[in-house]
């Protein structure tokens, strides 16, 4: 008899290939799916280190410690077993990083961060994986902090962001002349010149205007705002008189019936402008704080402002400063908000920032012919007259603020 044959020994090997496949498919699903997310999880956590070194490079902390710390509470310790985080530092290149000359800003890096980490698998061992490794890498470009001029470097600042009612007006008469240098004028709306010989800047120097621009031998409009009031709000340093900033502020004795006024070494808090009209008021390492929300400072038939401004502090190259108004003057001749027309009949250089933003200034002149060193920031800005208004703005005389990084994730 010849023997039958038997397919049992084939169905066993058909089984177990079917399990190896089984199993095959469930590694996929269960340990495919914890290195995709430990993946995910990597990539965040490397990102957010990068972050955190390049916001450390902005406070002159150490880069990499800020990175490393970031990403062992996501997880990746670098305890070179289960994961190895590796931050490296480097220059930003060439160009990258520039202030607003084009000048390269010292402290300019480029911080990558890589995680390599282990993933243990529960079914893949039995088709030959024990780990599976995933590798991210994430790198951001942190420009360094430099101190650059509040409103661009411009010495006049109009921030009336009205395109009708032009925020900078020249004037209407032909014998006023602005004589402007180190710096150009910005409005917030339009500005208008009664001619082209009405406004000398100085070359490479131009009116920018975010509406039209009449009359002006160099004119950029078209020019992206600035938030009105929000800008402006933004600059503001605490205010010394209210006792939010410690009780800083000085109150000034009360005034002399006639001679100068000189306030030295200190910030002084002004309730009532007006009380100024026609005095020379010297200013000698200080600042002036305007808390009126109304005046009309006219200095007829005499005065002015003259002297220096607070040196260094928080206060530091502010001439004045003059309350936000929420209600901002109409002109010059508003009887109902902030006014000042300045005659230029002080004793000396007026130096430092006037940052007044909701107030009108008008320019009647400098009577000795001597320029303003000031930054002049109001809402409206304008000159009537015949006499000419000369400003020589100095960038380091003004205030000026800390820029700090962009930080960009470049991949």
């Amino acid at each position: 008899m010849i023997p039958r044959k038997t397919e049992k020994g084939q169905a066993i090997i058909l089984i177990v290939f079917a399990i190896v496949g089984l199993i095959g498919l469930t590694a996929l699903t269960v340990d495919g799916g914890m290195a995709y997310d430990d993946h995910r999880h990597a990539q965040n956590a490397a990102d957010s280190a990068a972050f955190a070194a390049a916001l450390a490079n902005a406070k002159s902390e150490d880069l990499e410690s800020a990175a490393l710390d970031i990403a062992a509470s996501n997880g990746y310790d670098n305890n070179g077993t289960s994961n190895i985080v590796t931050v490296t530092i480097v220059p930003a290149p060439s160009g990258t990083c520039v202030d607003r000359f084009g000048v390269n800003i010292a402290d300019s890096k480029e911080i990558t961060v890589d995680i390599t980490s282990e993933v243990k698998t529960f079914f893949a061992p039995v088709i030959g994986f024990r780990t599976i490794t995933n590798r991210v890498s994430a790198t951001t470009r942190a420009c360094g902090v430099y101190i650059a001029p509040i409103f661009g470097g411009n010495a006049i600042v109009s921030l009336n962001p009205d395109t009708t009612n032009c925020a900078y007006d020249s004037g209407q008469s032909d014998a006023a002349k602005w004589n402007i240098t180190g710096g150009g004028i910005f409005s917030n709306g339009c500005a208008y010149s009664k001619n082209g010989d009405s406004v000398t800047l100085d070359p490479g120097e131009c009116v920018t205007t975010v509406g039209a621009a009449s009359n002006f031998t160099c004119s950029q409009t078209g020019q992206p705002a600035y938030a009105y009031p929000a800008t402006a709000l933004a600059l503001y340093p605490p205010n010394p008189c209210d006792g939010t900033a410690g009780d800083v502020g000085i109150i000034p004795p009360a005034l002399p019936n006639s001679g100068t006024i000189t306030y030295s070494n200190g910030v002084y808090c002004i309730s009532n402008l007006d009380q100024y009209d026609s005095r020379d008021i010297v200013l000698n390492n200080a600042t002036l704080y305007v808390t009126d929300l109304q005046f009309d400072l006219k200095f007829a038939g005499g005065g002015g402002f003259s002297g220096t401004p607070t040196s260094s502090g928080t206060y530091s190259s502010y001439y004045m400063i003059v309350a936000m108004d929420p209600t901002p003057c109409t002109g010059y001749t508003d009887n109902n908000g902030q006014v000042i027309v300045y005659r230029g009949n002080g004793l000396g250089t007026l130096y430092g920032t006037i940052l007044a933003p909701s107030a009108c200034i008008d320019f009647r002149g400098n009577a000795d012919g001597s320029a303003i060193h000031s930054q002049v920031i109001g809402y409206n800005v304008s000159s009537n007259g015949t006499a000419s208004i000369n400003i020589n703005y100095v960038e380091e005389e003004n205030r000026r603020d800390p820029i700090y990084p962009n930080v960009q994730l470049l991949k």
